[in-house]
């Protein structure tokens, strides 16, 4: 058994990762993202939303590790990061409930 404080040392870094990912358009973003590879004009088409809340909400996805972008010349684009989708499996793993569902997998 975990101590109080051993046990938010290890739920707080992965509270803070679905931080990232707990709202409604950077979701969205996640989802275009899972199809491909996308810039930002393309991100602001496809959720007919102002390029400033896009800028913030891929800054959000950026900081808290759900995304990765790269620039080509002067395209920047973005992609989601495959290890960010390990944290909650990760955290629960050695727990008898993820032992029991991931084992299922």
């Amino acid at each position: 058994m975990l101590t109080k404080q051993r046990l938010q040392n290890r739920v707080r870094p992965v509270a803070r990762q679905l931080e990232g990912v707990a709202h409604v358009y950077r979701l969205a973003i996640v989802y275009l993202l899972a199809d491909n590879d996308l810039d930002p004009r393309e991100i602001i088409d496809c959720l007919g939303l102002p390029q400033t809340l896009v800028a913030h909400h891929l800054k959000m996805l950026l900081t808290t590790g759900w995304v990765t972008k790269a620039r080509v010349g002067r395209r920047v684009t973005y992609k989601l990061n495959e290890k960010a989708f390990f944290t909650l499996n990760q955290l629960l793993a050695d727990t008898p409930f993820g032992r029991n569902v991931l084992k299922k997998q």
